[in-house]
């Protein structure tokens, strides 16, 4: 069993990796700043710690996984102000007096195509420019969809 409670990873592919490899892994407090494991409620783990079954390299790659613009969230809010409603009014809805991103009966983005690239990148929402690979929503939405 792995400090922070899961099962080590039985991957072979992931054998080699440690707790100091993984993206959950972060120096935090209280007190003595200790390697924590994000993903689990901030247990101490040591940095040569085996890879646990949620294991997940810090190397994140936002064209694997599309936790963001698919079922992780229900809604994209988009601004009065936001470029993208002058830009691309076509990907836009008005639901109860609010601007947002239109949305598949699978509950993803409809500017999210099958291989996980935007449509409308280079005009996307601010929220979606705002929301940073590896960051603490990224991680909230990977744990959403099962990936941690």
């Amino acid at each position: 069993m792995h400090p922070s409670g899961f099962k080590l990873s039985t991957d072979p592919q992931y054998q080699k990796e440690t707790c100091a490899t993984c993206i959950w892994g972060h120096i935090r407090g209280p007190g003595t700043k200790k390697l924590r494991c994000v993903g689990t409620n901030f247990s101490r783990v040591s940095p040569d710690d085996k890879a646990c079954q949620h294991w997940t390299s810090k190397n994140l790659d936002c064209l694997d996984c599309g936790a963001c613009c698919g079922p992780a969230f229900d809604v994209v809010e988009v601004s009065r102000q936001d470029p993208v409603r002058r830009k691309q009014p076509g990907w836009i809805t008005k639901r109860d007096g609010r601007y947002q991103m239109k949305r598949r009966p699978n509950n993803t983005c409809s500017a999210l195509e099958q291989d996980m690239k935007c449509t409308i990148y280079t005009d996307r929402p601010q929220c979606c420019r705002d929301f940073e690979r590896g960051g603490a929503n990224c991680w909230f939405a990977r744990r959403r969809i099962g990936l941690m």
